[in-house]
């Protein structure tokens, strides 16, 4: 998966904050049925027997994957009641949060939080961070690489920034590329113990700066 179907040319004839509510509502819900690439490496990462926290966890079968094949205590937050109704019938511990709410905070404590394809929607994901951490031992988290090769092509030959988004142009706020992402996350006082390129051009993780289009990083706190 290169891009985002339909969104290469940015269609802005509706500029206003995307409704989540809305958007689910029209979507419905539907538990995707195999785990996403990303999902597959943290599926791998997570130890058998974990506490884990998916902040943002919308459709996503990883907690269910988890919960069901490595007997781990699994917790979902998201924001959408269709989402929570939706993961609930699968069995699945969930709570409706506004994460970017300033009263937000966690009150128990997770051997993993999951932040997947989240970061990138919020106009201060430093908070988000610094509240967490605390509460957790590691992050698994997974952003779009700006610094993705078709992205820096599109911008020389097309004149047109990258778009990264899937359903309306308001999506995502921050940008990072994978070396930026790393400073970033290094700044905050977490330490990368591994990373890896989800999908991209076959050169991923030799080069992921250039050839990773989502990367995903395991970043311990030293909490706990």
């Amino acid at each position: 998966m290169f891009y985002f179907r339909g969104t290469r040319k940015p269609d802005f004839s509706n500029v206003e904050k995307i409704d989540y509510d809305e958007y689910w509502q029209t979507r419905g819900f539907t538990m995707r049925g195999k785990l996403m690439e990303r999902e597959e490496i943290f599926f791998r990462w997570i130890l058998e027997g974990s506490k884990v926290l998916d902040i943002g966890c919308g459709n996503s079968r990883l907690l269910w994957e988890l919960q069901r094949k490595k007997h781990c205590q699994c917790t979902g937050i998201d924001r959408s009641a269709v989402v929570l109704a939706g993961q609930k019938q699968a069995g699945i511990k969930v709570y409706s949060a506004d994460i970017e709410e300033p009263e937000f905070g966690l009150t128990e404590r997770y051997d993993y939080i999951i932040l997947s394809e989240v970061l990138e929607h919020l106009r201060q994901p430093e908070d988000l961070i610094k509240k967490s951490t605390p509460h957790t031992k590691n992050f698994a988290l997974s952003v779009p690489n700006s610094a993705f090769y078709r992205y820096r092509v599109g911008l020389m030959f097309s004149g047109r920034f990258f778009t990264q988004w899937r359903q309306h142009p308001s999506e995502h706020l921050r940008f990072w590329s994978h070396i930026d992402f790393l400073d970033w996350l290094k700044a905050l006082r977490l330490d990368v113990t591994t990373c890896a390129a989800s999908n991209g051009f076959w050169l991923k993780n030799l080069w992921p700066n250039m050839f990773g289009h989502q990367i995903c990083y395991l970043a311990k706190t030293g909490k706990l």
